[in-house]
């Protein structure tokens, strides 16, 4: 598990973490987002102890990452795929890991297969494209068959048959019971891999809840109705407090009830329905919502 409490890291004045406080538990793919300048890349580094943090604490498993005896057993990281020597093929940067970290040289090919890049292992590093960096950073993570996994947007230069690979591993360690932390600014993506979110934004915690609930929060989450007697459920509906908007003669969208209480009181009502559903938001519109204040380096829209 990864615990952080009051976390802050400050340049000069500029606060790039603010007071993070969250925990990320295991056997959960736990999605971790936010704009560009957020802070995601800062508090990851911070985590694995890459930067001092101005206050607070970062814990796995409950000790700071310099006091893990067997750091590669304990955690495994993927925050830049192309932060290894350029002229060493991917299984000597492998080999030097497992003998720095006192591990089985037999998890090298272990690894490459899981990955696979068996076939390719032995290109030299700086040759292999991004999506094959990528997955040697993975490689390089699992090295250790560690409880605890962190990626900083592993699904970078993937095409989609290793997107959807990247996004099958994170669910198969999080179902082995690991503590999968994943950053990413692709939402269709984490939509279909998280389980849980943390979103922040300028450094501070916005939200800190699972996938279904951000979602659900979104005002762009309706109950569309479909009935012969729109108008009567209408009325009923606005009396409750809930928000109706009437986009055909025979159509209802109700915005801030539950599905369920919405079909009750039509029931009570006596009023027949065609249709009753739940319209979800995706998590992108849900994200654009929550985010809005926090964008730092918007740009203008074409045109403007």
């Amino acid at each position: 598990m990864i615990t952080l409490n009051g976390l802050c890291k400050r340049y000069g004045d500029r606060p790039v973490v603010d007071d993070l406080s969250l925990e990320v538990r295991p056997g959960t793919v736990t999605g971790f987002l936010g704009p560009n300048g957020a802070g995601k890349s800062t508090t990851m580094r911070l985590i694995l102890g890459l930067d001092h943090p101005t206050a607070g604490t970062a814990l796995i498993n409950g000790v700071p990452y310099h006091r893990i005896r067997n750091p590669l057993r304990t955690v495994g990281a993927l925050l830049d795929a192309r932060a290894l020597h350029p002229g060493r093929s991917g299984h000597a940067h492998l080999v030097a890991l497992a003998r720095g970290n006192g591990i089985a040289r037999r998890r090298v090919a272990e690894v490459l297969e899981t990955v696979g890049l068996t076939d390719a292992a032995r290109k030299r590093a700086g040759a292999l494209s991004l999506g094959m960096s990528q997955r040697l950073g993975i490689a390089a993570a699992l090295l250790g068959d560690p409880e605890v996994l962190m990626f900083d947007e592993p699904v970078n230069g993937h095409d989609p048959d290793g997107v959807r690979w990247v996004r099958h591993l994170m669910r198969s360690l999080a179902d082995e019971g690991r503590t999968v932390f994943v950053s990413s600014h692709l939402m269709s993506e984490m939509q279909l891999t998280a389980d849980h979110l943390v979103v922040i934004g300028r450094g501070r915690l916005i939200m800190d809840a699972p996938l279904t609930e951000v979602i659900a929060r979104s005002s762009l989450t309706a109950v569309v109705v479909r009935t012969p007697h729109a108008g009567d459920l209408s009325v009923r509906l606005s009396a409750a407090g809930i928000r109706v908007e009437r986009p055909g003669e025979n159509e209802i969208v109700a915005t801030g009830a539950a599905i369920e209480h919405i079909g009750d009181l039509a029931y009570e009502a006596g009023i027949r329905l065609h249709e009753l559903r739940t319209r979800e938001a995706s998590l992108e519109q849900a994200y654009q919502e929550l985010t809005a204040s926090s964008v730092e380096y918007g740009a203008r829209k074409a045109g403007v």
